[in-house]
């Protein structure tokens, strides 16, 4: 099920890294490489640091391999990982390999919030993943709500989110796990990073993705 999932049949070739395996820890309570699966809470969890805290963004999360000159946070965790946990979590993504380029039309697949947390003096905090991004031409903080977990696509080279590094896009990328739907995900230009409460670039987060239940969308 899980090859299917990558594209694969009984006659493709395995992609050239091979899956990290999934151990319960506990009943509901799983891990894949560095993520960590509650299907009690329907959340994927994973570490990640501060990469950038000024300028320009096109992403709020890619690998260390990805385009990390544009991303607010960068990890180490694998996207096929992260795939396929949301998979054991009954996310279907996209549907199509392509998402509208017309930003008024709603984005395919399973809505997602976001939270970012981290320890200050050993105290916990947390927040919502908007928070720390704002818009250039409204200058307001991100809009609270859903992300859409479009799941990426597989391309000759592999799986793509694996090859570009990219997990949670603020403008449409096909490629990304995760897109922003929100108005302005056409606009390059339209996204700065709003650091607030955010610790200091290079300091560990957590990011937290919790599937929403499924039903008819607010």
């Amino acid at each position: 099920m899980l090859g299917s999932a990558f594209g694969q049949t009984d006659s493709t070739p395995a992609h050239s890294e091979s899956n990290h395996a999934v151990k319960m820890v506990s009943p509901g309570l799983f891990e894949i490489g560095m993520i960590r699966l509650d299907q009690g809470r329907r959340t994927v969890t994973f570490p990640a640091v501060v990469n950038l805290r000024e300028g320009a963004l096109e992403y709020l999360l890619v690998t260390s391999q990805g385009k990390t000159h544009e991303s607010l946070l960068r990890t180490e965790a694998r996207p096929r990982d992260i795939h396929i946990a949301m998979l054991l979590l009954n996310a279907k993504g996209a549907a199509t390999n392509s998402l509208p380029d017309d930003p008024l039309k709603p984005l395919p697949g399973d809505r997602v919030m976001i939270d970012i947390a981290w320890k200050k003096k050993s105290k916990p905090f947390a927040a919502r993943a908007e928070t720390f991004v704002q818009e250039r031409r409204t200058k307001t903080v991100m809009k609270p709500g859903v992300w859409i977990y479009t799941g990426s696509r597989l391309r000759e080279d592999g799986f793509a989110a694996d090859a570009d590094g990219s997990i949670i896009s603020l403008i449409t990328d096909p490629d990304a796990l995760i897109n922003n739907p929100r108005p302005g995900r056409e606009d390059d230009d339209n996204w700065l990073a709003k650091p607030g409460r955010l610790p200091a670039s290079n300091e560990p987060v957590e990011v937290i993705l919790t599937l929403e239940p499924p039903g008819p969308r607010p």
